[in-house]
């Protein structure tokens, strides 16, 4: 089955608007997080705020390492989270890996190719503004 999601409107530090290929997403540790996900076919791994791993009680005690993206090189330590994407009576459970950023940042969350990408034929309809999403059968 496909499931689809619109663009959504994301407003920039300088007050403008842009579309952006994000989905509405659950994620789940000891607490539960309710927000919106950046599909990023740039990322190897996804990414979140320490702030938000935080509130979901993830484990921050793995090897500090480093990450590098378009903001240059960041701390960040590896855990694992679980993912929860619905849409109607779709819904699909699993678990990622996840990059915590461990310095004070604020960004969305990134979704990256690993755990998600793999799971999901993965559509970006520019024109139209949405992302379908088909799952992939299990072999």
């Amino acid at each position: 089955m496909t499931i689809s999601f619109r663009y959504k409107g994301v407003k920039r530090p300088d007050g403008s608007l842009v579309k952006t290929p994000s989905i509405p997403i659950t994620l789940a540790g000891k607490e539960t997080f309710e927000t919106i996900g950046l599909l990023d076919s740039g990322a190897d791994i996804s990414a979140m705020p320490k702030s938000i791993a935080e509130i979901l009680g993830l484990s921050l005690e793995g090897e500090v390492k480093f990450a590098y993206g378009i903001g240059g090189k960041v701390k960040s330590t590896e855990s694992k989270v679980k993912i929860i994407i619905r849409k109607g009576h779709e819904r699909y459970d699993f678990y990622i890996p996840i990059k915590v950023i461990l310095d004070d940042y604020d960004f969305p969350i990134l979704l990256g190719r690993v755990g998600i990408f793999d799971k999901f034929v993965v559509t970006f309809d520019q024109e139209n503004e949405r992302i379908l999403l088909k799952r992939k059968t299990e072999r």
